[in-house]
């Protein structure tokens, strides 16, 4: 999902005209979403597709899964939407189609997204529930082809700011030849508490 959040950036930052296809592969030492680990697995394998097409629209998929014998904790995300850009500021409307292995539900979120320079400003409404999750983004460039990636969120299970939940992150990523990038990243929940972990992803040009 971190990896869509990064393309999200990218797309609602700009708008290509003619269409463009990449895929990216990738390893890390565990999943997390939201601040909350999803899978057991020692080592999580990923990979995805996407699209960006005339007019800001954009389309892909994206999914993990641990070795082979945790297939029931594997997770592809499909997802789509239209980003615009205006003076400098840039918006798009989003959805992603979330289907879990095992004993996880799977659900819809719509999104809408503002973005300007390196910061982004992202809310997420389920479609069943009236579960809410909003989030703020920054990145930065530090030296070389090394920059770091800041978020804060917070969730509102059924809209209830009485029962509301933060999580926030601190990631750096390296990038290498071959359109590879390592990155390092920690991240805590409120109730869940730390997690680290390790990746290391590519990505391909069509």
């Amino acid at each position: 999902m971190y990896k869509y959040l990064l393309l999200l950036t990218a797309i609602i930052m700009a708008s290509p005209s003619q269409a463009e296809f990449t895929t990216n592969m990738g390893a890390a030492t565990k999943y997390v979403f939201r601040g909350i680990k999803q899978s057991n697995a020692d080592i999580v394998l990923n990979a995805g597709v996407d699209y960006q097409g005339p007019y800001g629209f954009y389309a892909g998929a994206w999914g993990y899964t641990g070795s082979i014998e945790h297939l029931d904790t594997s997770e592809l995300n499909t997802y789509g939407g239209l980003a615009y850009s205006m003076a400098g500021v840039s918006f798009g409307l989003g959805a992603i189609r979330y289907e879990r292995g095992g004993d996880k539900l799977d659900n819809t979120e719509y999104n809408v997204n503002v973005a300007w320079d390196a910061y982004r400003l992202s809310t997420y409404q389920d479609e069943s529930t009236q579960d809410q999750y909003h989030e703020i983004a920054a990145n930065y460039n530090v030296w070389g082809d090394s920059g770091f990636v800041v978020t804060y969120g917070k969730s509102f299970p059924d809209a209830d700011s009485a029962i509301s939940r933060w999580n926030y992150s601190l990631g750096w990523v390296k990038a290498m030849p071959s359109n590879v990038d390592f990155e390092v990243m920690f991240t805590r929940h409120q109730r869940k508490g730390n997690s680290l972990l390790f990746s290391m992803s590519q990505q391909l040009d069509w």
